[in-house]
């Protein structure tokens, strides 16, 4: 009697559990995974570089105000006075006049205004640009953050449900050999099989028992990993039905798709970034005697205010509106060591860009070929099984005339499991293989993982 192998769902016990595809999981993963939780804050933070450029190029102003005791002696000669007279004791001496305060033990009072508004400005220009770069280069990091997410979900999903085809292939087997055991020693006993048969299925049978064990663990160690990344332990994962044309989710040669790495990788593009920010700071120290240009507006006053009697009060206020220019004569070299230094991370950055193209590409060629690979495996397999399928029908018919054995049927038995399994791997594998070449690309996002997803809804 052929025995006839079906692939389960995985069904983990739950109160009310609901399945989920593999769209469903990212989707999970994107609200519970904390690495990408981390990747959003850092991705915020990012962000207000925006808000941080566009206020360097606006308008300063500060307020200054201080207060503390003083003793003051202030002496004014003016020669302009020298005629002048004055009524009193002492009066009338002609020459320079003296004009003197005195304060001992005093309080000073001042209060300061002060709005700068850059005209010209390179270096800080420069800074701005620089926090441009970087917001956007924190967009491109996130999305980055995203595909990795999306690459990380799908290996665990794809983990969990070879683990579940593992065990159900050995469960399978399990339950062939058990039955088979049953009839060894039913034949046994009227006398028309050797021991031998027993004793070999029972072994068998206890091998399998072992090996249920270990892939009973592997789907708990699987699903786990699943579960921290969507944060859902119980939901039925959606399987694979029927055949799938992966050819249709591949546009394109290797050519096309190493161009797209080379320019669309978000390494790459984040590496540009960086090249980008480092050219500026550069820039900002190229000129050694680069001036800055401010309008200055200041209102202020000091108020001197004697404690002692007789002490004199003074009081000066002050309203100013101009342009200040300053040039940095000399710095002790500052200025060109920083220039040497950001000329030296420019090379860097340049040097790292490249690296991120060879990677991109490296990725992209890895992905297509285990693709195209992974496709001519799954026609071999395919092929394969329905060989053993055929196989095991003869080897059932020739124990029933005495041409095989029990252990025959069993081993051909576990070559159809086995090869039914190596098919659900490499279904597994071109499908992991096809989001790796899209992130390759730069074009793995959400609406190419719900494309792809549709092979688990057919």
């Amino acid at each position: 009697m052929r025995l006839r192998y079906c692939l389960p769902l995985l069904v983990f016990i739950s109160g009310q559990a609901q399945a989920f595809d593999l769209l469903e999981a990212w989707q999970a993963a994107r609200t519970q995974d904390p690495a990408f939780a981390a990747a959003r804050a850092e991705a915020a933070a990012g962000h207000s570089k925006t808000s941080q450029a566009s206020a360097l190029k606006g308008p300063q102003v500060t307020l200054n105000a201080g207060a503390g005791g003083v003793s003051n002696d202030q002496k004014i000669t003016d020669a302009r006075f020298s005629n002048a007279q004055f009524a009193g004791a002492g009066a009338g001496a002609k020459g320079t006049t003296d004009f003197r305060t005195k304060t001992d033990g005093g309080l000073n009072l001042n209060l300061n205004l002060r709005a700068e508004y850059a005209l010209y400005d390179a270096a800080r220009d420069g800074s701005a640009t620089q926090l441009n770069k970087q917001a956007e280069l924190a967009e491109v990091q996130l999305s980055a953050e995203a595909q990795q997410l999306m690459l990380r979900v799908a290996q665990a999903y794809f983990d969990t449900l070879l683990a579940s085809d593992a065990l159900a292939a050995l469960k399978a087997q399990q339950l062939a050999v058990a039955k088979a055991l049953e009839s060894a020693q039913a034949r046994y006993k009227e006398g028309d099989a050797a021991i031998i048969d027993t004793h070999e299925t029972q072994a068998r049978h206890d091998m399998l028992t072992s090996q249920v064990l270990e892939a009973e663990s592997n789907v708990q160690l699987t699903r786990a990993v699943l579960a921290d990344i969507s944060g859902n332990q119980d939901a039925v994962l959606q399987q694979l039905t029927g055949k799938v044309d992966f050819k249709r989710y591949v546009n394109g040669d290797l050519q096309s798709w190493l161009a797209r790495a080379q320019s669309n990788h978000p390494q790459v593009h984040a590496q540009q970034l960086q090249q980008q920010i480092a050219q500026v700071e550069s820039e900002k120290f190229q000129s050694r005697y680069a001036p800055t240009v401010n309008l200055v507006a200041q209102a202020g006053g000091e108020h001197l205010q004697g404690l002692a009697g007789g002490d004199a009060d003074v009081t000066n206020r002050q309203l100013s509106l101009g342009v200040q220019m300053t040039i940095p004569l000399y710095s002790s070299g500052m200025r060109d060591a920083k220039h040497q230094e950001a000329v030296a991370l420019q090379e860097k950055a340049r040097s790292q860009a490249d690296v991120a193209r060879q990677r991109a590409s490296q990725e992209a060629r890895s992905a297509w070929m285990a693709l195209n690979v992974g496709q001519s495996q799954i026609k071999a397999l395919e092929q394969a099984e329905r060989s053993a399928l055929i196989k095991l029908d003869s080897t059932q018919l020739g124990r029933d005339v005495g041409d095989r054995t029990t252990l025959d049927v069993l081993n051909s038995e576990q070559e159809l499991h086995n090869a039914r399994l190596a098919l659900s791997r490499s279904k597994y594998q071109v499908l992991q293989a096809l989001l790796n070449l899209s992130a390759a690309a730069g074009e793995l996002n959400e609406a190419r993982l719900e494309e792809i997803n549709q092979v688990f809804n057919q």
